[in-house]
């Protein structure tokens, strides 16, 4: 790019690369396998369980936030982190719940249920997730 800042280049040129490698992978089928493989369903489930299995136990911050007779601004700012961390788990569960049974044909298949399937799929973290991690 003729005219940029060296440094204007540098990111120019790093985003370019980073959306080019993103659309390449976003173009896979769903049936990318090769020889005796399994497809985008089976693969999307086996994931999303092993996710579902690996989240911790929400946090008891009723509990925690008892223990604190005057909270200290770090006690304050981990009851903050806390919160966010269980609205976070909270969504995690609730949407890889959805997106099973979407895939077992229970419930139907939303756009942010397709959105979360196809980034599993293509090993990105989810955009709905993003908005909701601290």
């Amino acid at each position: 790019m003729y005219g940029l800042h060296n440094n204007a280049e540098i990111i120019y040129y790093r985003n370019y690369a980073s959306q080019l490698w993103f659309d390449t992978l976003s173009m896979q089928t769903a049936d990318a396998s090769g020889g005796g493989g399994s497809n985008k369903e089976d693969f999307v489930t086996q994931v999303a369980g092993d996710i579902e299995s690996s989240l911790p136990e929400l946090f008891d911050i009723y509990n925690i936030r008892k223990k604190f007779e005057v909270p200290s601004p770090t006690q304050v700012v981990l009851m903050q982190e806390l919160e966010r961390f269980n609205i976070l788990l909270s969504a995690l569960a609730k949407s890889l719940s959805d997106l099973k049974k979407a895939l077992l044909g229970q419930i139907g298949f939303t756009a942010d249920l397709d959105d979360l399937s196809s980034s599993i799929f293509n090993g990105f973290v989810p955009a709905k997730w993003k908005l909701r991690a601290p």
